[in-house]
């Protein structure tokens, strides 16, 4: 079973966590990473603490709430000297697939990451779209 670690900028990982053992049950396999709680504790720290406690061998998925923050570029650099996946954007579907998912590789996360593209919609537009059916 793979690791997963949510981490964000605020409590927004410990937020999907939460709906996520609604959904899913108990998960002691995902953990949250906080950063900015404490404005004494870096997010750099926190991202150095957490992979020191990553284990050779192990499968581990980062999940970060965007591209391009403090938090997913401190984990970005920590790609060269530590083995994880780093998925960035996180959301509910992608998580709910991801950790439904017994085995995972590369394979398996892009294929998520695919299928949660095709979630992300404008509901108002499913809307006339209906409404443009009834009326043929």
């Amino acid at each position: 079973m793979a690791r997963f670690v949510l981490a964000s900028h605020g409590r927004l990982a410990e937020g999907m966590k939460d709906t996520l053992q609604i959904i899913l049950g108990q998960l002691d396999n995902v953990e949250t990473l906080c950063a900015y709680i404490d404005p004494n504790v870096s997010a750099q720290d926190q991202v150095e603490d957490l992979l020191a406690t990553f284990v050779p061998g192990e499968t581990v998925v980062v999940v970060t709430d965007i591209f391009g923050g403090s938090v997913n570029n401190e984990f970005m650099a920590a790609l060269a000297h530590h083995e994880f996946f780093l998925v960035c954007g996180m959301n509910m579907p992608l998580l709910i697939q991801l950790l439904s998912s017994d085995e995972l590789d590369v394979q398996d996360i892009e294929e998520a990451i695919g299928e949660c593209r095709e979630v992300i919609l404008l509901c108002n537009d499913l809307e006339a779209s209906a409404e443009e059916a009834e009326d043929f």
